[in-house]
């Protein structure tokens, strides 16, 4: 076998050539953009540092002591847990619903305790891994008892009460549903239509009382004055002789 001895040019080039080819076919493996995460993901990374993820995106639904108040209702329970709040309406925008998220976030979490995922109106889910708490019946009843504009810190901190009861389950079964809910909006047009009958209701007593009045007073004047007795004419002539002799008959 003869061996050609290349010029140190050459063979540099060679390996030059080599190096670029490799680079290139290795390229495309390399350069590939990774997966994006998935909200549940990124969701559980938040719960990871933080049990307790509130939106920011509905100032006006979620109040600033929301979060105090949320730990403070939950920390007498004495089991982990885990709360996401999200803006009203976002499970129904091809995000997933409360019964499909809390699954995941235990899954990627891989920690058991109490899991709750609601929005500002107070429409989620609750469940307990690794116990028994009747979170879920608890959570419904504290919705029923309340209305939905409540407000999220208001129904977790009602949630807590009835599970931190003696008896949770006879405390769930003595829930009473509130009243029929009525918005703020919906009171605020019911004061003012009241007020507007009142109002036309005045009016109409103004103006009817004198008119009554006035007819009661014509009524009374027209019974306290004489009848007025049309006169009377004598009995009828007869009819006949004008001069009112008889005469006789002829013989």
């Amino acid at each position: 076998m003869v061996l050609v001895r290349l010029p140190g040019v050459l063979r540099l080039g060679f390996i030059a050539v080599f190096v670029l080819l490799g680079g290139l076919v290795a390229a495309p493996a390399s350069a590939a953009p990774p997966e994006p995460k998935s909200r549940a993901d990124l969701v559980a990374e938040a719960l990871a540092k933080d049990p307790v993820q509130i939106t920011d995106h509905a100032p006006r639904a979620v109040e600033p002591d929301a979060k105090a108040r949320i730990v403070s209702a939950l920390e007498p329970l004495g089991v982990p847990y885990y709360v996401v709040v999200v803006p009203s309406g976002l499970f129904f925008e091809g995000h997933q619903r409360p019964r499909e998220l809390v699954p995941i976030l235990h899954d990627r979490l891989g920690k058991d305790g109490v899991y709750l995922v609601t929005d500002t109106s107070g429409s989620g889910e609750a469940r307990h891994y690794g116990g028994s708490l009747p979170v879920l019946d608890a959570w419904r009843a504290a919705r029923s008892e309340l209305g939905y504009d409540a407000g999220p810190a208001a129904h977790i901190e009602r949630f807590g009460q009835i599970l931190a009861a003696p008896d949770p389950a006879a405390r769930i079964a003595a829930s009473t549903p509130a009243p029929r809910y009525v918005s703020r909006s919906d009171a605020r047009d019911r004061a003012e239509m009241a007020a507007m009958a009142a109002g036309t209701g005045v009016g109409a007593l103004l103006v009817g009382v004198p008119l009554l009045v006035s007819a009661v007073r014509g009524r009374r004047r027209a019974s306290a004055s004489p009848a007025r007795i049309p006169p009377t004419r004598g009995p009828a002539k007869p009819a006949g002789n004008k001069g009112g002799k008889r005469k006789g008959k002829r013989r």
